[in-house]
């Protein structure tokens, strides 16, 4: 099994530095632009299924990858994005700082030590839901000789790749956070998995 696992284009919330979590913002024209170039590169690959967050920036690019391929596009809450709860729409640009907290980017620098914000994810439940997800699929007997995209998000995709390889939280963010449109690929037999590539852009 060969999974192409694909962070959503830009959006204008991207852009600004806001915080977009579960909030369902477009791509804009950059993001476009962007998805249109990695379907480009992915044209000749043969997927067998397509799955992608329910959220709107991460099903049109799903869409631009797919082209003309006769697939339906699955929509899963295991590919969603962390919630950010009450915060969501604040920035966290050093000068236009609006967030309650003002340790809120332990998100990024520690994440051992973030709060999660009132109604939002926390990262240990958001590993548990994308980790779960990917596991399903590659444990899936009828999934093993498939080809499949997956259209998501940074910090969903940190979820799925730090579950993977069970590091501690502290090491969420290890590799950093994947650039708008940066594949990954994971391959992955009988349960075990190796990726073969990460946060590849197509620019």
């Amino acid at each position: 099994m060969d999974i192409y696992l694909i962070r959503h284009g830009e959006t204008d919330y991207n852009k600004v530095r806001r915080l977009q979590g579960v909030t369902d913002i477009p791509l804009n024209a950059r993001g476009i632009e962007l998805a249109q170039k990695t379907a480009e590169r992915l044209k000749d690959i043969h997927f067998d299924r397509i799955y992608t967050s329910p959220l709107i920036r991460a099903r049109k690019t799903a869409e631009i990858i797919r082209g003309n391929r006769d697939l339906e596009i699955i929509p899963t809450e295991g590919l969603r994005e962390i919630s950010f709860g009450d915060y969501e729409g604040l920035t966290i640009l050093k000068d236009q700082y609006n967030i309650p907290d003002p340790d809120f980017c332990n998100f990024f620098d520690a994440p051992e030590k973030y709060h999660t914000p009132p109604n939002g994810e926390s990262i240990e439940h958001l590993r548990q839901r994308t980790t779960a997800f990917m596991r399903e699929i590659i444990r899936t007997p009828e999934y093993q000789e498939l080809t499949l995209l997956m259209a998501s998000h940074g910090a969903a995709i940190r979820g799925i790749l730090s579950g993977l390889q069970k590091l501690p939280v502290s090491r969420f963010w290890e590799g950093g956070v994947h650039r708008n449109c940066a594949v990954t690929r994971i391959h992955a037999e009988q349960g075990r998995f190796e990726i073969v590539f990460e946060n590849k852009v197509y620019d």
